[in-house]
């Protein structure tokens, strides 16, 4: 299936990419993997062609751009329902003078804190209907902790959240020295599980993937 997509997430995941971007007809969240496991994509799968007929093979882009994509079948995860598998066919850079596109809004974003465990996931106890958010936030602000981890500390609904950031580090530099303005608007997204060694239980982290 052939879908116009705009790219609101290119961040990093593992050794490839991880994309996503909402339906310019429905508004609806496409994740694009590599398999049925949620796998990132590689530098190649993620090589897109612009108006003029240029081939693009750049980390983190293509990123705010609306391409269109011819898509394999749906590989729902619980954790992450909007997976859909990549195909070979190279993305093309479309130009849409209308798209429907909005904010979503969440009263929440999955919660307080800055992960899920698995087993709370796996048995129910939490749903994931989206595991995708773009969103509109207060008092937005980028730092490196002492792990040397890139965050984003926010609040949104009322809550505060101290999320790990995993967009383009380029752009993440230039946020935190302030050479780039943003508008508080962010794409945040749920990770694959992640066996965190200090809790002894699989988590899913959430991440800010995504500044505008």
């Amino acid at each position: 299936m052939q879908k116009d997509i705009c790219i609101l997430a290119n961040s990093r995941k593992k050794g490839g990419f991880c994309v996503a971007g909402k339906d310019v007809t429905t508004n609806e969240w496409v994740r694009i993997v590599g398999d049925s496991n949620g796998t990132e994509l590689s530098l190649t799968q993620i090589a897109y062609s612009d108006t003029m007929g240029q081939v693009h093979r750049t980390p983190y882009e293509p990123f705010n751009k609306f391409l269109r994509i011819d898509l394999g079948q749906c590989v729902p995860l619980n954790y992450q329902p909007e997976n859909i598998l990549v195909t070979p066919t190279r993305w093309q850079q479309v130009h849409i003078s209308e798209p429907n596109i909005n904010l979503d809004t969440p009263p929440d974003l999955w919660g307080n804190g800055d992960r899920i465990k698995a087993l709370d996931i796996k048995q129910g106890r939490i749903i994931i209907s989206q595991s995708l958010y773009w969103i509109k936030v207060n008092n937005l602000q980028f730092y490196v902790n002492d792990f040397n981890t890139n965050r984003a500390y926010f609040q949104y609904g009322g809550i505060d959240y101290d999320l790990g950031a995993t967009m383009n580090p380029v752009i993440f530099q230039s946020l935190l020295n302030g050479t780039m303005l943003h508008n508080d608007i962010i794409t945040v997204s749920l990770a694959g599980a992640f066996f965190n060694n200090y809790s002894g239980q699989c988590e899913h982290y959430k991440l800010v993937a995504a500044v505008f």
